[in-house]
């Protein structure tokens, strides 16, 4: 039985890792903001999706720190420095986890 319980454990593991965001360095650095003015002199880039298939299942606080963190990681994909989002206003609580990526600066 120990057996099992372990065998089912590790086949489990990579389908929890596989829905979690990993910040990385590059996405540290974006910047989410709900205000249209700090994005005005950026250049827009496109338009990206923070949501996840276990969006409904998770806390939401834990959902919009997870929403959070795979914004910044799908804009620092694709170049960004910003993200216009609904998700930075402290007090969101969904449904929209879109949001419009932005170069900012040089």
């Amino acid at each position: 039985m120990p057996r099992l319980f372990l065998l089912s454990t590790l086949l489990a593991i990579p389908l929890v890792l596989g829905a979690c965001a990993i910040p990385t360095s590059r996405s540290n650095i974006v910047v989410l903001t709900d205000s249209k003015a700090v994005v005005e002199p950026c250049r827009q880039i496109g338009e990206i999706d923070g949501a996840s298939e276990l969006h409904s299942i998770l806390v939401l606080d834990k959902a919009r720190d997870a929403t959070l963190a795979r914004l910044k990681i799908r804009a620092a994909d694709m170049g960004g420095t910003h993200v216009l989002t609904p998700v930075a206003d402290i007090k969101w609580k969904g449904p929209s986890t879109k949001g419009i990526v932005y170069k900012c600066g040089a």
